[in-house]
């Protein structure tokens, strides 16, 4: 499976993948929309990798943030990479853990 297939078969709004290294975001954006853009906006576009790496320091992986049915789980597949998926969904709390460390596995995989 490659990441497109991962966002089509799964309806990822958004990735974003946040190369530690070289400190800088791959964005990639399906045609699905979000309810809200705020996670997206506070965790990337107004954050840098430094800061979402510190915001993922010494937490359990998969890190799951949500805003009503807005929801970004963030994996890290390697020691170079973070990686945010966004994506809207109304699952409750403990089906959306399940589903994050579901992706979080799938990710895995594709990225090795």
């Amino acid at each position: 499976m490659s990441i497109n297939e991962l966002i089509e078969k799964n309806n990822i709004a958004i990735v974003a993948k946040a190369d530690l290294k070289n400190k800088r975001f791959e964005i990639i954006k399906s045609n699905l929309e979000l309810e809200s853009y705020d996670l997206f906006e506070q965790l990337i576009l107004f954050g840098n990798t430094d800061t979402l790496l510190e915001s993922v320091d010494g937490q359990i992986l998969p890190r799951i943030w949500a805003q009503g049915n807005t929801k970004c789980v963030v994996c890290k597949p390697n020691n170079e990479q973070l990686i945010a998926l966004f994506y809207e969904n109304s699952m409750d709390a403990k089906e959306n853990y399940f589903y994050a460390k579901e992706l979080d596995s799938l990710l895995k995989d594709i990225i090795k």
